[in-house]
């Protein structure tokens, strides 16, 4: 029986296709076939519609079983901040005035209920790219030819900008002392991230974006706040970054870099990755998004004893085998970067794409 698990991709290069989603229904700006920049927009969606309650009772003075006589908008009317929303004639003239510039959703029992117009919230490309997709409505897929390393874990931001390897080993630790003032706006590479310090000097400069191999779960909380995008490739631990990664992230330094630390979401298959466009490259074939597991594939691991450490498939056994912990699964028999073998359960890999 074959064993088929999904691919994660660490090319040099590759014709990648990437999708770029809205978090919330909206609409799509750019047109199938278009080439893009990174800046560019390409989707836009209301996030949080702002809504505000104007009391026109209140502010005239009358009684609300009375108001609605006063209130002179009605109920889908556009109106700007200052028009006129309730007005009192007589010896004592009063005005009722809109605060904000909206639409009118109600009004009645002496009140006015405004939806205030706000401007889009914008999705950009993030890479320069073709826009091969369109998903009315969610979003686009951009096709590149370049470099791709698929990662684990992404802070929800993203970033284009000029990579540096401040860690010449792939078990580098980014501290607050390699953060020079000579990083500000640079996409920062670095084998592991530790302390929330180096986040804090990071944001201070700003940098651009940084890529690590490994950090711990405890930093997950400080890594949300910054402003920057943060791109975990193997795992959370303490391990260092696979050589298969760090070696070309090592290679690539000084290109510009798309930093996608969006989070892994399978089902509307999008994952964090960082892509580094090489627009005059031959387009090469595209990878697979499955591979079947047999004898000789690298494969990266995903769940703990050996999070992020890639491997070579020494055998698939047929049907279930069964694990120290008691429990009968499929499983998958290794040999780790080390030479250390291992029984893993088929779950718990990746089949690495290099080219």
């Amino acid at each position: 029986m074959s064993v088929i698990r999904p691919v994660v991709r660490i090319m040099p290069v590759a014709k990648v296709r990437q999708k770029r989603l809205l978090p919330v229904p909206g609409r799509v700006v750019v047109n199938q076939g278009k080439t893009v920049k990174a800046t560019e927009t390409v989707a836009e969606a209301y996030l949080e519609p702002r809504f505000h309650l104007v009391n026109v009772a209140r502010s005239l003075g009358v009684p609300r079983a009375e108001a609605d006589d006063y209130i002179v908008c009605h109920v889908g009317e556009v109106i700007r901040k200052g028009d006129v929303l309730g007005k009192k004639g007589g010896m004592f003239r009063k005005v009722v005035n809109s605060p904000v510039d909206g639409e009118v959703v109600l009004a009645g029992d002496g009140q006015v209920l405004i939806r205030e117009y706000v401007s889009p919230w914008e999705l950009p490309a993030g890479f320069p790219g073709k826009v091969s997709k369109v998903f009315a409505g969610q979003g686009v897929e951009l096709t590149t030819t370049g470099s791709v390393i698929d990662g684990v874990w992404g802070n929800g931001k993203l970033a284009y900008g000029l990579l540096y390897n401040a860690g010449k080993t792939p078990d580098a630790v980014l501290d607050a002392a390699a953060l020079g003032v000579e990083l500000r706006g640079m996409v920062v590479v670095a084998g592991k991230l530790e302390d929330a310090h180096a986040l804090e000097v990071a944001e201070s400069l700003p940098v651009r974006g940084i890529i690590v191999g490994s950090m711990p779960a405890s930093l997950i909380p400080e890594a949300l706040k910054v402003s920057f995008p943060i791109l975990v490739l193997d795992g959370f631990g303490a391990q260092e970054m696979n050589s298969h990664a760090f070696r070309l992230l090592a290679t690539s330094d000084g290109r510009q870099a798309a930093v996608l630390a969006e989070p892994m979401d399978r089902y509307r298959g999008v994952r964090p990755a960082v892509i580094i466009p090489l627009p005059n490259a031959e387009m090469p074939p595209e990878p697979p998004e499955a591979v079947e597991l047999s004898e000789g594939v690298t494969v990266r691991l995903t769940r703990a004893p050996y999070v992020g450490m890639l491997a070579r498939v020494i055998d698939v056994p047929p049907g279930l085998v069964r694990f120290p912990n008691g429990l009968r699964a499929p499983g998958v028999e290794v040999r780790l970067e080390n030479g250390d073998r291992a029984l893993v359960p088929v779950a718990n890999v990746e089949v690495l794409v290099q080219s």
